[in-house]
């Protein structure tokens, strides 16, 4: 064997093994690492693709496919998955223009429309206030607002506090509902030309001043009128 062959083998034989302590933990000692879970199994493990599966801490709970997870694996080869990393805020407020929608969506003009919101795992909890100004259109339709993510499709509706507050004086309570998988809610309030006790959905011509018949924006809402909004819901992801 020449020296040019001997030299080019002893490489060979030395990236072999870098590699094989690379891939074998006795070799290498334990590590960790982030991924992405694409199967969640019903023996309390995760899988992150093909070649990973690893047992959940009792922590982390409601695991589900696309989290992004901090995963530790022992000196013998085992995969702990410790639970997600955080997608965004976590235990602190941050803040976040909800988008408002309806059929023909409103327009904000000199009104003020403002959110925060935190989130703990899948836990997201916040608000939002409405005010409207003397500028303010409310398009056509039931109105709706954006969450800060999307909700999980569990089959459960979630609910919120709504309170209307009439330029300063008069108070009406109300509730907004999220629907499973839903990334906007809608909010109900009592109406006053209305059967007693019934909340019907608030939109450009539906608030608690709206009258029985011929209703308008204009006869509906006044500047200065507040939706002061609360929400907490469980998050898809």
């Amino acid at each position: 064997m020449d020296g040019a062959t001997s030299a080019q083998v002893a490489q060979a034989v030395a990236a072999a093994a870098v590699q094989a302590g690379q891939d074998t933990p006795t070799v290498r000692g334990a590590d960790w690492q982030t991924a992405t879970v694409t199967a969640v199994n019903s023996d309390g493990t995760v899988s992150c693709g093909t070649a990973i599966r690893a047992r959940r801490l009792e922590s982390y709970v409601n695991p589900a496919v696309g989290d992004q997870i901090m995963l530790t694996r022992s000196g013998t080869g085992s995969w702990i998955a410790v639970g997600r990393t955080a997608t965004g805020p976590s235990g602190e407020f941050a803040d976040f223009t909800p988008t408002w929608t309806a059929t023909s969506n409103p327009a904000l003009g000199n009104g003020t429309l403002q959110g925060r919101y935190t989130r703990y795992g899948r836990l997201i909890a916040g608000f939002i206030n409405l005010t409207i100004g003397s500028t303010t259109t409310g398009g056509s339709g039931a109105w709706s607002w954006d969450l800060p993510a999307p909700a999980s499709a569990s089959g459960l509706s979630q609910l919120g506090v709504v309170e209307f507050l009439r330029s300063g004086a008069e108070r009406y309570d109300g509730h907004g509902v999220i629907s499973p998988g839903s990334s906007s809610f809608g909010i109900y309030l009592p109406q006053k030309a209305g059967t007693a006790g019934q909340v019907l959905r608030v939109g450009a011509t539906a608030s608690p001043m709206s009258p029985a018949s011929s209703a308008t924006f204009a006869n509906s809402w006044s500047s200065g009128d507040q939706l002061r909004i609360q929400f907490q819901y469980e998050a898809a992801t």
